[in-house]
C-alpha cells in the first residue's frame, strides 16, 4: 500500500506535467517539491514488495513467517487459559505461530488483483485460509471476495453470511482480554455488500465499462440491484445463465458492458439482454425488467 501511494504520486505528478507544464512547474517550485518528487520517484522503484515464493507461490505474513510453527488453528486455540485470551499483542500464544489474526495478504490480493495471477491468488487462499483466527470483523468479506474469483463458491457465500449476519448471531469478538470491544461493525456491513456485488455477482467498474461474471450459489436463481456509473442510474439482474442492464436514466455517455466473453454497448433506452450460453444479446422494449425473468412459479426465484 505505501509502494501504491508512491507510484499514484508520481503518476499524478507525470500526469500534470504532461498536459499542463506551467502549471506542473509552478507549483513544483512553490512547494519546493522537485527534490522531494524525485526522492519519492526513487522510492516507488526501491521499496521492498514481498515476492511470492517460486516454489509455493505463496507471499509470506513478513520475513521470517514461514519459519514460526505450523499448529492447526485449533489446536492453538485449545491452548488458551482464558476463553477472551488475546491472541497477539507481544506473547500471545500466537505470536510464535503461523497463525494470523485476519485477512492480510488476501486482502492485498484482493486490492492489487491485476498483479497477480488467479493461481496466485488461489495458493494463497488455500495456504491462508486455515491459517486465520478472524478476530477481525473485516477478514470474512476478503476471503469471500477472492474465493469468488478463484471459483470456490460455496466457501465465498459462506464468508459473505459471516459477513452480513455478524451484527445478527453477536458470533463476532467480544473482547480482547478484558476489554469489551462489541458493538455494530458498519465497515463489515460494507464488506458484505462487497462479497454479494462484487464478488458473488462479478461486477467490476472500470472507467466507462462495466464486466459482469456473476458466480451465483446454486440456491440463488438470480439477483437485481441497483448500481450507478459515472451519473448513470443502472438496474442490473443477473442470474448464472443470463445477464440484464437497463438504464433507467438517461445515460451520460457511452457504456459498454462485457460478459459471457463478449462486450456490447448500452442502448439509450430499453433492456440490454445477454445470454451466458454463448448466444447473441439483445436489446428489449423499454419495460420492467422482472418480465424477462422466468416467474417465481416456474423457476422459484
Amino acid at each position: 500500500m505505501a509502494a501504491h501511494t508512491f507510484d499514484v504520486c508520481v503518476r499524478v505528478a507525470d500526469q500534470l506535467a504532461e498536459q499542463q507544464p506551467a502549471v506542473a512547474a509552478e507549483l513544483l517550485e512553490r512547494l519546493d517539491f522537485a527534490d522531494d518528487l524525485e526522492t519519492i520517484r526513487e522510492m516507488a522503484r526501491l521499496l521492498y514488495r514481498p515476492a511470492p515464493d517460486p516454489d509455493t507461490s505463496v507471499i509470506p505474513q513478513f520475513d521470517g513467517y514461514f519459519g514460526l510453527e505450523n499448529v492447526a488453528l485449533n489446536d492453538l486455540l485449545a491452548r488458551k487459559l482464558h476463553p477472551h485470551e488475546y491472541l497477539g499483542g507481544g506473547n500471545g500464544i500466537a505470536t510464535t505461530t503461523q497463525i494470523i489474526k485476519q485477512a492480510d495478504v488476501i486482502l492485498g490480493l484482493f486490492l492489487f488483483q491485476s498483479h497477480y495471477s488467479t493461481e496466485i491468488r488461489r495458493a494463497n487462499w488455500e495456504f491462508y485460509e486455515p491459517r486465520t483466527e478472524h478476530g477481525s470483523s473485516l477478514s470474512a468479506c476478503s476471503y469471500s471476495l477472492i474465493a469468488a474469483q478463484i471459483g470456490k463458491i460455496d466457501w465465498a457465500y459462506d464468508y459473505f453470511m459471516m459477513t452480513a449476519s455478524i451484527d445478527l448471531t453477536g458470533d463476532s469478538k467480544q473482547y480482547v482480554g478484558p476489554l469489551y470491544i462489541g458493538g455494530t461493525h458498519p465497515a463489515a456491513n460494507g464488506g458484505a455488500w462487497m462479497s454479494a456485488v462484487i464478488g458473488l455477482c462479478g461486477i467490476d467498474c472500470a472507467d466507462e465499462t462495466i464486466a459482469i461474471n456473476p458466480q451465483l450459489p446454486k440456491h440463488w436463481k438470480s439477483v437485481s440491484l441497483p448500481l450507478s456509473v459515472r451519473g448513470t442510474e443502472l438496474r442490473l439482474t443477473l442470474s448464472n445463465h443470463r445477464v440484464t442492464v437497463q438504464a433507467t436514466t438517461p445515460c451520460s455517455g457511452t457504456i459498454t458492458v462485457r460478459s459471457g466473453g463478449h462486450a456490447h454497448v448500452l442502448p439509450q433506452t430499453g433492456i440490454l439482454t445477454i445470454a451466458l450460453g454463448g448466444e447473441e444479446a439483445k436489446v428489449e422494449p423499454s419495460g420492467n425488467v422482472a418480465a424477462l425473468l422466468p416467474t417465481p412459479e416456474a423457476e422459484g426465484v
